[in-house]
């Protein structure tokens, strides 16, 4: 980290955190929306201790009918701290525990 920036591949280190228990570590982001299909976004949005949840895509394919593509689409799922799971797209992350993220 350098002049409180950190890039991309920083952040996601974050999101894979893990404490004494093997739990992951939550942490604070800070994001732009965006829509695919219509082009329009752009709302901020923060959410304070979030965890990152790997393990929500099985329940996503059994949702939608469709295996999710995380890593090809850019897409992380995270749970916010009401239990609600949230995808998000990496590439609109603002920061990260208040810390600018650069790509």
């Amino acid at each position: 980290m350098e002049n409180g920036f950190i890039t991309l591949s920083e952040a996601l280190k974050i999101f894979n955190l893990r404490d004494a228990k093997g739990m992951f570590v939550p942490f604070d982001i800070e994001y732009r929306t965006f829509n695919e299909q219509t082009k329009q976004g752009g709302k901020l949005k923060t959410y304070y201790g979030v965890k990152y949840l790997p393990e929500a895509k099985a329940t996503e394919e059994e949702t939608t009918g469709k295996t999710p593509n995380h890593y090809k689409n850019r897409t992380r799922n995270i749970e916010l701290s009401n239990g609600e799971i949230k995808k998000i797209r990496i590439d609109f992350i603002v920061s990260i525990n208040n810390t600018k993220v650069i790509y």
